[in-house]
């Protein structure tokens, strides 16, 4: 492999490596619309268990399990 060869390699991996991080980022902002409270804001506060399972406090009272 030449020189000249090996660059355009680094290059080119280097660019897919770069939109496949910006690409998950994206996806990830676009996704985050799963809302825990029915007023879209976030909890207020969370208590976890230590078994798998967080009750959360919502700014109007609800309380929701996940």
């Amino acid at each position: 492999m030449t020189p000249r060869q090996r660059r355009r390699f680094l290059i080119g991996l280097t660019a897919l490596v770069l939109a496949l991080f910006t690409g998950g980022i994206v996806i990830g902002y676009v996704q985050r619309g799963d809302k825990l409270c029915r007023d879209g804001r976030p909890p207020k506060a969370q208590q976890d268990y230590g078994i798998g399972q967080v009750k959360y406090l919502c700014h109007n009272g609800q309380i929701v399990t996940k």
